[in-house]
């Protein structure tokens, strides 16, 4: 607790004079790394035009010259997404073994007879268990390779690893290295949500084992201007060690709190309710009680049109905009991973490369930061979890939730939460709440997990 009561005094409240120095000044200086996409190839003279890729970066020690905007993610399934991005001049595609259980390494795999192999960075994932051996990590590997229809891939990661200590995976080393003599892997690396349950390890103490380990060439994690302490330390680690770095989460996300019908509870607020009632208050104290919940939050959306209306948005897509943005333009994140799921989602982002500081509104995001920053859940923190009787890891679930909420994926998000397995926000229902009041940035979290439930309760 001392570690994460430091950490609280440290981050401190948002504020614009804190964001203008790490968000803008910090990078302001570094040398843009930019590469006409023409150069890159052959293939240049067909991607050209507000669309196209404008600069690329040196993706650390590996040396390839990646596009600052990448695609991958869970919902990737449509090849002809990947074709598409390839010819406007993204060459960085990332993939795992979970992502649709291989539809999104099959994706990849069915457009590779349109790219040239050579001038493209392909990427999958696995995680590992303490009950994987040399041989399944081998086996699943050749899986990856197979569905992605090509002879080697660029770089596999560790997915997800909970702890430090599962950095060093035995089996994991020894089946990539094996990999790499007989030619078909050329680099390893990691990506990192957070620590596992019952580990004592921070995600900024995974990553920066990761950064300064030596055996990991790459690294993909959170990022965005509101999510920035740790991942300023990181990307400083990786730079120190030449190490390259991938972004994702790069918009905040918020839960809009659900309307009280007390004569039509959801099912989540029907269980609030009979949770109060049990504990010897009456029905109408439980709605009051709720009512003063919602409201609570209602407050902080009713302060977001006043800023809409100041710099003149109409929709949360030009909110997005401006939140990946701030990503793409800082030299130190050599790519921005957009989870696209359609061509004409993926269109939205790509104007954006060869962002430069200069072009970002700060004033706009720092008024959004002090809009949304008490209704943000930070992913990776960690800085409740000792303030939860159950334990729960707090920002796994609002990860979820995010997924639900800000990316449309709300059968995987609600899966993800089935697999909890009891280790969820039900606990949330009816306990006293002392969790609230421990969030560095002012997070209502029983109100948060209480809505995350409610989303992704089957």
């Amino acid at each position: 607790m001392e570690k994460k009561a430091e950490r609280k005094e440290q981050n401190g409240s948002f504020s614009r004079r804190n964001f203008l120095e790490v968000g803008g000044a910090a990078i302001a200086g570094s040398a843009l790394a930019v590469t006409p996409a023409a150069a890159m190839s052959g293939n240049g003279a067909k991607r050209a035009g507000a669309n196209s890729i404008k600069t690329y970066r040196t993706l650390g020690r590996t040396d390839f010259m990646v596009s600052d905007i990448s695609v991958g993610g869970v919902p990737l399934r449509d090849t002809a997404v990947v074709r598409h991005a390839y010819d406007q001049g993204i060459n960085y595609f990332d993939v795992a073994e979970g992502y649709g259980r291989g539809a999104a390494e099959s994706a990849v795999g069915e457009a590779m007879a349109h790219m040239e192999r050579s001038e493209i960075f392909i990427t999958t994932k696995i995680g590992i268990s303490g009950s994987d051996t040399e041989e399944t990590v081998r086996d699943r590997f050749m899986t990856c390779l197979g569905r992605m229809q090509t002879e080697y891939i660029d770089a596999f990661y560790m997915h997800g690893p909970g702890s430090v200590a599962t950095l060093d995976t035995p089996a994991f080393h020894a089946a990539t290295d094996k990999l790499k003599a007989e030619g078909k892997l050329r680099h390893i690396g990691i990506s990192c949500h957070g620590a596992g349950r019952g580990s004592s390890d921070t995600m900024e103490e995974i990553l920066l084992a990761a950064a300064t380990d030596g055996r990991f060439d790459l690294m993909l994690f959170s990022y965005n201007f509101l999510n920035r302490e740790m991942g300023d330390k990181v990307l400083a680690a990786c730079k120190e060690h030449n190490v390259g770095t991938t972004a994702m989460k790069t918009k905040p996300g918020t839960l809009k709190p659900t309307p009280l019908d007390p004569d039509n509870l959801t099912d989540a607020q029907q269980q609030s309710v009979d949770q109060t009632v049990s504990r010897g208050r009456t029905r109408e104290q439980a709605i009051e009680s709720l009512r003063g919940r919602i409201q609570r939050q209602e407050e902080g959306w009713q302060n977001t049109q006043p800023f809409m209306d100041k710099f003149g948005i109409t929709t949360k897509d030009e909110l997005d905009l401006a939140s990946v943005q701030w990503v793409v333009q800082n030299p130190d994140m050599h790519t921005t991973c957009i989870a696209a799921n359609s061509i004409d989602n993926m269109n939205k982002y790509l104007p954006l490369s060869g962002s430069t500081p200069a072009d970002l509104n700060l004033a706009l995001l720092s008024d959004y930061g002090r809009v949304i920053s008490d209704r943000y859940c930070r992913q990776g923190c960690d800085a409740c979890t000792g303030a939860c009787p159950a334990g729960l890891q707090v920002s796994t679930v609002m990860r979820y939730a995010y997924y639900f909420e800000n990316q449309a994926r709300e059968k995987d998000a609600m899966v993800l939460y089935r697999e909890l397995d009891g280790n969820d926000a039900s606990h949330c229902l009816g306990c006293s709440a002392p969790c609230n009041g421990s969030c560095p940035w002012g997070l209502d979290v029983q109100a948060n997990m209480l809505e995350a439930h409610a989303r992704l309760s089957l």
